[in-house]
């Protein structure tokens, strides 16, 4: 197991490490540049006298809740359901997978060995990035509520891995590399831009309903109302039902 998990690190290195770099700064400089942001928003609203607004535009919390959220999903969406729809296909596809097929490892174990891999993946970029963004609004003096920015965070990271069981259930019937990576961006893409179309307007918003990028609610979370038992069950149900499909589906095909 061990063995199979580095070779599997070592075949996505470079792209851990290029996404390790996007998604930490694509949180770090927005986090960076809250401060002053949330000043002006804060001094805006003082000077047109407005009392009611929204939360979300006057704490570090609510704000973490909006488009850094919105980002950090979106990129750790594209690179979990990537590694986790090239899992299969890339061996087939690059003429690996008669090498590594006939190697005195089971297919399971060999399928379990790479799920793991992509999941410590995932983690770290979304560990990292968490702690990011904690200890920036730590230094800036706007974080009121850690664990609120902390459940933000978690809920993206959970709509990530419920990518990553849709990529890895359909892993096994791909044959084209390329074209498994170009299905995976457009399911995360498709949903996204049906994400921002049912924000237009009350009448849209049964785009939403069958897409991963509303089974939280940010800015609900950033609020202090924790996350939705019914939506974590929900990311974690669909990981392991992808995850048992994609292993069902190794084991059965001729390889």
């Amino acid at each position: 197991m061990n063995k199979m998990m580095r070779y599997e690190f070592n075949q996505n290195k470079r792209s851990f490490w290029i996404a390790l770099l996007v998604v930490v700064l694509l949180q770090a400089i927005p986090a960076a540049a809250s401060q002053s942001y949330l000043e002006s928003v804060k001094k805006k609203m003082q000077e047109e006298q407005l009392e009611n607004y929204s939360e979300g535009l006057s704490t570090f919390e609510g704000w973490v809740s909006g488009q850094p959220f919105t980002f950090f999903l979106l990129l750790l969406g594209f690179f979990s359901m990537s590694w986790a729809i090239g899992s299969i296909v890339k061996e087939r596809d690059r003429h690996t997978s008669e090498f590594l097929f006939t190697l005195p490892y089971s297919r399971t174990s060999i399928y379990w060995a790479k799920w793991l891999a992509h999941f410590c993946q995932v983690m770290v970029i979304a560990i990292v990035s968490i702690g990011i963004v904690l200890l920036i609004g730590r230094f800036n003096g706007m974080l009121n509520a850690p664990w609120a920015v902390t459940n933000v965070m978690l809920a993206g990271l959970l709509t990530s891995l419920a990518f990553m069981g849709i990529g890895l259930a359909l892993s096994p019937w791909l044959s084209s590399e390329r074209g498994a990576l170009s299905i995976g961006i457009g399911i995360v893409s498709i949903m996204f831009l049906l994400h921002i179309i049912a924000g237009l307007n009350d009448s849209l918003m049964w785009m939403g309903k069958a897409n991963l990028f509303h089974l939280f609610d940010a800015a609900a979370i950033s609020r202090g109302e924790g996350l939705p038992v019914a939506s974590v069950i929900g990311a974690l149900g669909l990981l392991a039902a992808g995850s048992c499909a994609g292993w069902a589906g190794i084991v059965q095909r001729d390889m």
